[in-house]
């Protein structure tokens, strides 16, 4: 939602900049109407750009990131919602209610330290082990799952794995939510302190 709000601005003042621009080329300064187009669309387009460089360099200002690492982590975001489309296709095949409460707790989760991975990039290296190891873990593993469970024949074998697959389901959605206290690790941090310090004022009154 930021991201498209961030994009609107920047297209209007874009777009009023190219407008002013023509009216004052073409009436002011008797340009032609072809001229005063071609100038209003180039600083335009330069507004355009020169305030989206601005809102990335308030970003890396703010997370203390280099612009090789906020690439780096731009890039292993987008990867991931690739991930997460997949997991929430899998969720709409479940036919197990008792696996797709256990999908959608991983849903939750990844969702969430997705997001806050999104609009605090500095976090990415909190998650390392969500993006790298987790989250794969938890696509492949749900997609086997589904497949495996949509079989007519379901013998001893199957369903020992089944079973199988669903217990590190469990597990993997433990390790989802030790990724998500990681990530909110500082913030946990700064909670306690700020408890800490009302009970000493109010000890103190």
């Amino acid at each position: 939602m930021k991201s498209f709000f961030l994009f609107i601005i920047r297209s209007f003042f874009a777009s009023a900049t190219m407008v002013i621009t023509w009216l004052i080329l073409f009436f002011a300064f008797n340009f032609t109407f072809f001229q005063s187009f071609i100038y209003g669309i180039l600083l335009g387009i330069f507004v355009y750009w020169g305030l989206k460089w601005n809102e990335k360099r308030i970003i890396l200002k703010k997370n203390g990131l280099t612009r090789r690492e906020y690439a780096y982590i731009q890039r292993n975001l987008k990867e991931a919602k690739v991930k997460l489309n997949r997991l929430r296709k899998v969720l709409l095949k479940t036919r197990s209610i008792q696996t797709w409460k256990v999908l959608l707790d991983i849903n939750r989760l990844a969702n969430r330290i997705y997001q806050t991975v999104y609009h605090e990039p500095k976090r990415f290296y909190q998650a390392e082990n969500f993006f790298f190891y987790h989250l794969d873990s938890c696509v492949e593993l749900s997609e086997t799952y589904t497949r495996l469970s949509s079989q007519p024949i379901k013998d001893l074998q199957l369903r020992k794995s089944l079973e199988e697959s669903k217990d590190m389901l469990e597990e993997l959605c433990t390790s989802l939510e030790n990724d998500l206290k990681m990530v909110l690790s500082n913030e946990m941090e700064h909670l306690q302190f700020e408890l800490e310090f009302a009970k000493k004022s109010r000890g103190d009154k």
